[in-house]
């Protein structure tokens, strides 16, 4: 098999093959289309200072848009109360989903008013 650089192809093959190919918080299926599989990301569950921040473990499968919903997710932990020592891979996915899931539920009700056809 040749070797790949890329994400999807290659150095994050086993993120993406040990979270089923799913987005970890959204539950996008890269198996069921070609589109969803490239809207496939890697989410790092650490802060940058967190020397934990690089390991698989701590890595999980995301799409692209929840990857980047509250994007300023870190920056505001402090504020928020978050704490990420002495927390499994599995909590601090939870203890990220509720910011993720605001963001899309804005977009959604943006969606719906601005861009969805008219049935």
């Amino acid at each position: 098999m040749p070797k790949y650089n890329d994400s999807l192809r290659g150095y994050a093959l086993d993120v993406h093959q040990r979270d089923h190919f799913r987005c970890r918080y959204c539950g996008l299926d890269g198996t069921k289309s070609f589109e969803n599989w490239t809207s496939l990301s890697l989410d790092h569950l650490l802060p940058h200072a967190d020397p934990r921040r690089e390991s698989r473990e701590y890595i999980v499968t995301a799409c692209m848009f929840c990857n980047t919903a509250d994007n300023r997710y870190f920056d505001q932990a402090e504020a928020r109360g978050l704490q990420f020592k002495n927390k499994s891979p599995d909590e601090l996915v939870e203890q990220r989903r509720p910011y993720v899931d605001r963001t899309r539920g804005g977009y959604l009700e943006f969606w719906k008013k601005n861009v969805r056809t008219p049935s």
